[in-house]
């Protein structure tokens, strides 16, 4: 039998959450009987402007490779120019394009964690060696840019992954110390995955990181507009990073729908500012309802939260008999800990009715409040 790559055969599966629907089967539920907290968008879905130009849309012709219109608009919006931008296939497509282009086999790649999977094992399938700096839950899973800078140069770092804020912690780094990190590790691609910042309270800008030819900027129109089934995202960066990118992407990797959905979304200015404001106010109720119970919650600046359970599975599944879907952390190396996505304040009343009638707070999580942010 003729086999894969060595390191590839070797590969794990990245678990995402979210539910089947041969498990909600086996619960007896179809998936219109469930909530689905598991998940991080915009809570009010997508855009009627964006649904309305997707019915409306021909896709009997290929897609616009580079997505020129979209792209444009999206460099107009920044202040870039077209040359420092560039959409892809979600920001998950752009994650292995950096790999593809940037890492060689044998060469390593720092991880700030823990976080999103697909960062090592886009890594791993270019052969390259993954370091993790690993933020703890004593320290509300903080991020030590000393520490990652040292791991950084001990281990000659090509690419530094910083989600911020990060998945599934939602604590939000401080832009000038990733700018600090950048000036101090020039041999290396910082690559900030801003997937969640459209959620953030009033976040300082990040564009001017852009001014730095070692910063990657990743954006996801996946969450703040709620297209995660089309696949919508894209990058800003040097224009030297962008065209190598680009020279290794696959041809037609964006939609002509994914495409069209994004135009339109991004004209919708008044449903994303909703969305946020729906998000503000599930974050306020869910950590106070929440606290009330004696779960703790932990601070977050997106719109998830991240809760101390106990016993993480054991959870899940008791909320899954009350029609509740929430991401269990095991997959992230936190077992004690839930991630559930903000939704509709009606929505998290019935997210905490159910934690509630389930006892949550005695499956093992410690008895105390929210803990208090910076």
């Amino acid at each position: 039998m003729i086999r894969p790559r060595a390191h590839v055969d070797a590969l794990a599966p990245v678990y995402h959450g979210s539910i089947s629907d041969a498990e909600l089967a086996g619960l007896g539920f179809r998936r219109d009987q469930v909530i689905d907290f598991s998940v991080n968008s915009n809570p009010l879905g997508p855009s009627p402007a964006a649904i309305a130009a997707v019915q409306a849309a021909t896709w009997s012709h290929y897609p616009d490779d580079r997505a020129t219109v979209l792209r444009g608009e999206l460099a107009c919006r920044e202040g870039r120019g077209v040359e420092q931008v560039i959409v892809a296939n979600g920001s998950s497509e752009l994650i292995w394009l950096l790999a593809t282009a940037f890492i060689d086999p044998g060469q390593s790649a720092v991880v700030v964690g823990p976080t999103f999977g697909e960062y090592a094992r886009a890594v791993r399938i270019a052969g390259g060696v993954i370091h993790e700096h690993r933020a703890t839950p004593e320290d509300q899973f903080t991020v030590d840019f000393v520490a990652i800078e040292a791991l950084a140069r001990d281990r000659r770092a090509r690419i530094v992954f910083i989600c911020n804020p990060n998945n599934p912690t939602g604590v939000l780094a401080s832009i000038a110390d990733i700018e600090a990190l950048a000036l101090k590790l020039p041999e290396s691609l910082i690559v900030v995955d801003e997937a969640y910042r459209p959620f953030v309270d009033e976040p300082r800008s990040s564009l001017p990181l852009t001014e730095l030819d070692n910063i990657v900027l990743l954006r996801s129109l996946t969450k703040d507009y709620a297209l995660a089934g089309l696949r919508l995202g894209y990058a800003l960066a040097a224009s030297a990073v962008v065209d190598a990118l680009d020279k290794v992407r696959p041809p037609w990797s964006v939609n002509v729908i994914a495409q069209i959905a994004g135009l339109a979304a991004l004209g919708d200015e008044e449903h994303l500012r909703r969305g946020r404001d729906e998000v503000r106010r599930a974050r306020a109720y869910v950590t106070e309802a929440l606290s009330a119970l004696e779960l703790r919650v932990l601070p977050s600046a997106a719109n998830y939260v991240l809760l101390d359970v106990g016993d993480a599975g054991m959870a899940r599944s008791a909320l899954l008999r009350h029609g509740i879907v929430v991401r269990d952390c095991t997959s992230f190396g936190l077992p004690n800990f839930i991630r559930v996505g903000l939704r509709t304040v009606q929505e998290c009343e019935r997210l905490v009715a159910a934690c509630e009638a389930a006892d949550l707070a005695s499956i093992g999580a410690p008895q105390c409040g929210a803990v208090s942010g910076p």
